[in-house]
């Protein structure tokens, strides 16, 4: 009996994912600047691998293109990738120069539309923050099985400028994702499906962009039973109706929450209430280096901090987590009672906080006597600045004696650091000692430390 034997080419055997990054990277289209890369033609396809690129639809899958003003003819080649990708879902990122006026008349846009059904993905990097509401409107249908939607500038900003939101896995089942409504150039946000979005980064929006304290509740409400995630950097929302009284949303499974203001930003924070939340990440903008600061002139102000701490703090019972940078300008009473409704709190990282913040966890008036009770019964992880070294030592004892599990991790600024490790046998330095030997606290300093106390001593 005959048999024949049908030859196999090596390449077969390699996994779709690992030749998807072969042709992207190994190509002649990879030698260009930036961090996204036109897609792979054919023309750069050596022989031996044509027909193994041409029978593996998802090499194609992944579609990094830009707008027709900035290159030659890229609707063909997405169109290109489009076909030989066949049916599989698209994942797909394109450069939106400056220089173009965004509409759904754009050849590449217009592509990507009418393959709507098939985008898991799309990013668009833009130039300015301002073309938002322009590429809103250039995607005027819906997208049954888009999962992750990306908008960030990418000139002279960092990433944080970005509007993003990824959608519940099963989101296709229920409600067809749909860009925010655009006329005349205004974002209705007020008009916008959320349902099923799970995580939201409205970061760096300008004031034409942004929606109101109105639209961000409509907002919360669409989407209050996926929403995971909920980051909001920038301008604070305007009211429509500055007498409004509006209910707060209950985002029962959100766990994460960063904000950064440039005003007062409390009454977005009294818009919800999670009830889980696992970590929290505040920043004062107005005394940070950020893209946000300027905006048609508008200089940055205060917020109402002991408002915003009210309604943050009822979100705080199940809070393990907790960032502080640059908060500053509250009455001790607020931050008192803002740390009082922590009880679950496992990580405290306070980087430049006013001195009311400092004096409710260090607690001076307690300088001579033990609290009866621990202000952060589950504190494993801290870090604090610009405090003196004896006050932390003095934190760190404390913390020791209260008879809740130990410190696992401190992080030292550089004059904390030195203060532990230098050659005189300080307070911090001694307590450090014997959390290390006793609790096995872990010591990172946030640079490279110069000096070690063996090292010192070794030279005496």
């Amino acid at each position: 009996m005959n048999q024949t034997t049908v030859s196999r080419s090596p390449a077969t055997l390699i996994p779709h994912d690992i030749l998807h990054d072969f042709f992207i990277l190994c190509t002649k289209d990879a030698i260009q600047s930036g961090e996204y890369y036109f897609p792979v033609v054919l023309s750069h396809v050596c022989s031996s691998w044509r027909a193994t690129a041409l029978a593996t639809p998802t090499i194609w899958s992944a579609l990094y293109t830009s707008s027709s003003s900035d290159s030659d003819h890229p609707s063909a080649r997405s169109r290109a990738y489009l076909e030989r990708s066949q049916t599989m879902p698209v994942n797909a990122m394109v450069r939106v120069p400056l220089s173009t006026s965004a509409t759904e008349a754009d050849p590449e846009f217009a592509l990507l539309a009418s393959n709507a059904n098939r985008l898991t993905t799309l990013g668009l990097v833009c130039a300015d923050m301002a073309q938002l509401p322009a590429l809103f409107g250039c995607f005027p249908v819906a997208m049954p099985v888009l999962d992750t939607l990306y908008i960030a500038v990418r000139t002279g900003t960092p990433k944080e400028m970005e509007f993003s939101l990824r959608l519940a896995p099963d989101a296709s089942e229920h409600i067809p994702f749909r860009m925010p409504p655009v006329a005349d150039g205004v974002v209705h946000w007020s008009s916008w499906a959320t349902g099923n979005v799970t995580h939201l980064y409205m970061n760096g929006l300008t004031r034409a962009a942004r929606p109101t304290m109105e639209a961000m509740q409509h907002i919360l409400e669409g989407c209050k039973s996926t929403l995971e995630e909920f980051e909001f950097k920038g301008w604070a929302p305007q009211w429509d109706d500055p007498n409004a009284v509006l209910e707060p949303v209950v985002l029962p499974v959100l766990t994460r929450l960063d904000l950064l203001w440039l005003d007062d930003l409390s009454p977005l924070a009294g818009l919800f209430i999670a009830p889980t939340l696992a970590s929290l990440n505040l920043q004062n903008g107005a005394l940070m280096a950020t893209p946000y600061a300027l905006e048609d002139g508008a200089e940055p102000h205060g917020c109402d901090m002991p408002r915003l701490l009210a309604h943050l703090g009822r979100s705080c019972a199940t809070l393990a987590h907790l960032y502080l940078y640059c908060v500053q300008d509250c009455p001790r009473s607020a931050v008192d009672a803002f740390f009082a409704g922590m009880p679950a709190l496992n990580m405290l990282i306070l980087c430049a906080v006013g001195d009311t913040f400092q004096d409710a966890l260090l607690q001076p008036e307690n300088r001579f006597r033990v609290p009866r009770e621990a202000v952060f019964p589950q504190l494993e992880h801290f870090s604090v600045t610009d405090v003196p070294a004896t006050d932390l030592a003095r934190f760190v004892l404390r913390h020791k004696t209260l008879g809740v599990p130990a410190l696992r991790t401190l992080y030292l600024t550089a004059d904390q650091e030195f203060a532990a490790y230098e050659p005189e046998r300080t307070i911090l330095g001694m307590v450090l000692d014997v959390c290390v030997a006793e609790n096995n606290l872990q010591l990172i300093c946030m640079q490279a430390p110069e000096h070690r106390r063996s090292d010192l001593e070794s030279q005496e």
